[in-house]
């Protein structure tokens, strides 16, 4: 039997005034499958109202929302956190603080890696926002996606509570007279992009976003700091010679700390790399052997040509013993007496 054959009896009840509940619970009992059941009530609807049953939404439906809700906010949270990683890296490179012990590490690849954040992640998350909001303006009714509140609700708290973090940090500080350039410069960052997502996803919320006014501050937000980013660090032509230029300052530092273990000390580079085999004594691009010169008993000369003059403010390599200009450069050492760092 099939559903249309209660259709006879199910016409008859209505007539006399059965409920629903009543013919569902009855036939149910007498061993009718329920889908058939309610197919069979739905039909009997359709006829009387002139108006077909709305379709529930598929599992694949809600499988593909939940897809780009999630791809679009992880992509939001790295484009976003790399932003303010990178405004604040410019900002303690622009805004030195003498209290504030300075940090010795790699400046270039840190900035480098958040400008790649950004370059990847931020048009990811403008696509992807774009199909959603086409496909919520062709079915409006996408909007009560339960999925879709979660996740902006997600979002919102997120937001919120970066934002709350941020004020109680400043309020924290000015409390205890620590307010500098460089911590107000931090705050109004981690506040703007706060800031402007929870604004943004509010309105996304209850639509009512302004898509293009988010879409064009995020971008020229971006494009500002890879625009500062991209001038401390250079293009990737740039960037090889100055991994280049830390390959020397290493090579040299290996070698001085060699010929200091070594008695009495080598007459040359290559007398030297005879007894150290991993010892790299040859300039990374040139292959030409780093110039060595030996005064006296006590001090010896390492040199080498380089590609930029070594920037203080974002040295990837130690003391100040190491800097240099761009070309050639000579670094005198003491037999007996540890090679700087």
């Amino acid at each position: 039997m099939t559903s249309n054959e209660l259709q006879p009896f199910i016409d008859a009840a209505k007539e006399r005034g059965a409920a629903d509940e009543f013919l569902a619970t009855l036939l149910t009992r007498r061993g009718w499958p329920a889908g058939d059941v309610y197919t069979a009530l739905g039909e009997w609807w359709e006829r009387r109202t002139g108006v077909g049953v709305p379709a529930r939404r598929s599992a694949a439906e809600n499988a593909r929302d939940a897809f780009l809700y999630l791809l679009a906010f992880s992509t939001l949270a790295t484009w976003a956190s790399a932003l303010g990683s990178l405004w604040f890296q410019l900002i303690e490179y622009w805004v030195p603080d003498a209290v504030t012990s300075p940090h010795v590490y790699n400046f270039r690849s840190t900035v480098t890696l958040q400008m790649a954040c950004i370059l990847v992640a931020l048009p990811v998350y403008l696509f992807v926002m774009r199909i959603i909001l086409r496909e919520t303006r062709a079915n409006p009714e996408r909007i009560e996606s339960g999925v879709r509140k979660w996740l902006t609700y997600i979002a919102l708290l997120l937001a919120a509570t970066g934002v709350v973090c941020d004020l109680v940090t400043f309020v924290d500080f000015f409390l205890r007279g620590e307010i500098t350039v460089r911590f107000v410069l931090k705050c109004a960052v981690v506040l703007a992009i706060c800031g402007s997502i929870f604004w943004y996803y509010l309105g996304f919320l209850r639509g009512r976003s302004a898509n293009r006014l988010f879409a064009g501050l995020a971008a020229a937000g971006a494009a500002a700091a890879l625009l500062f980013g991209m001038s401390l660090a250079g293009t990737p032509g740039v960037q090889r010679h100055i991994e280049a230029d830390f390959r020397r300052v290493q090579d040299l530092r290996s070698i001085a700390g060699a010929i200091n273990g070594m008695t009495p000390p080598p007459r040359s580079l290559v007398e030297a790399a005879a007894t150290r085999p991993a010892l790299r004594i040859k300039d990374p691009e040139t292959g030409r052997v780093y110039e060595y010169t030996l005064k006296d008993g006590k001090t010896f000369e390492l040199c080498a040509t380089f590609a930029a003059p070594d920037d203080l403010r974002a040295r990837q390599y130690g003391s100040e013993f190491w800097s240099h200009p761009k070309g050639r450069a000579c670094f005198a050492f003491e037999a007996g007496r540890p090679v700087p760092w």
